[in-house]
């Protein structure tokens, strides 16, 4: 049986594979896929490889090797930590009773691979990207920067889970966005919604110099609101009220969509329809 992972780990480990400027947070846990942190995994492999070590003194050599071990530990994490969500997933169900569903099918990506009936709820799952109704959510830099990440042939093409998904989870598994750009959407919605420490104030639940002392025990990637409970700032349950209003208080994935110019609002709605058509139909199961 898998054990429970703490946050702060989880945190750690992400930053270790996709890097510390991801700014990683639960929304991003959420939407972490194998896909992504193999493929990270691969790259940092290979920059932290024993192997380009050598020749080196030996504190670099030591240092090299400690990074190379990090690397492997944060990937074995994520993927336990995936295997634990995923279990949960399938073996209960809305009320806590043991339920089967089937795995997401693989994603098979390849060139013209079109979608067929589906046995399971007798619909048919209509893809954007193959259709030509909505263009890829590609980033005007990831263009610039490399044509991998924008090329639309890395996109996801097969069949929607059969499982409740995010918003971002639709979008990637409708062929039209890639992990990175899920992540890039879900950095932004962080930076722009208020801080923990700021909300705390608002409500007079912390003093100024209360969040200051919070900032400086704070550790690398621990909570502020787990940092704030071990002073004895705040307490479990202030902190869940906070974490609730600043999740409601931050923008809409399918907002920043439209504000960066990535959606219109018509293809915006279109989406959600159909996001939340596939979700009442899996809850129905």
């Amino acid at each position: 049986m898998e054990q429970r992972i703490s946050e702060t780990k989880l945190f750690w480990s992400c930053e270790i594979l996709f890097g510390s400027d991801l700014n990683v947070s639960r929304q991003f846990l959420d939407y972490l896929q194998t896909g992504g942190i193999k493929s990270a995994y691969r790259k940092r492999a290979m920059e932290t490889h024993p192997d380009r070590l050598i020749g080196l003194d030996l504190p670099l050599r030591k240092q090299g090797i400690e990074r190379f071990h990090a690397v492997q530990e944060a990937y074995e994490t994520l993927l336990s930590f995936l295997r634990t969500k995923e279990t949960c997933q399938i073996l209960h169900g809305k009320n806590g009773a043991a339920k089967m569903r089937p795995n997401p099918p693989a994603s098979p990506f390849r060139q013209g691979h079109t979608c067929s009936q589906s046995a399971q709820n007798g619909t048919r799952q209509d893809f954007f990207y193959h259709s030509g109704k909505i263009r890829p959510i590609i980033l005007p830099d990831e263009t610039r920067r490399s044509h991998s990440y924008a090329n639309t042939e890395n996109l996801y093409r097969g069949q929607l889970p059969l499982r409740h998904l995010l918003f971002g989870h639709f979008l990637y598994y409708s062929g039209l966005a890639n992990w990175r750009t899920i992540a890039r959407i879900l950095t932004w919605q962080k930076t722009e919604r208020p801080r923990l420490g700021e909300l705390a104030r608002r409500f007079g639940m912390c003093r100024q110099e209360e969040i200051a002392s919070i900032l400086n025990a704070r550790k690398p990637c621990r909570p502020f609101g787990e940092t704030a409970q071990m002073l004895g700032i705040l307490t479990e349950h202030q902190v869940r009220v906070l974490l609730f209003h600043q999740q409601r208080m931050q923008k809409k994935f399918g907002t920043i969509l439209v504000e960066k110019n990535l959606i219109s609002k018509p293809e915006l709605q279109e989406l959600l329809d159909r996001f939340q058509d596939h979700n009442v139909t899996m809850q129905a199961q």
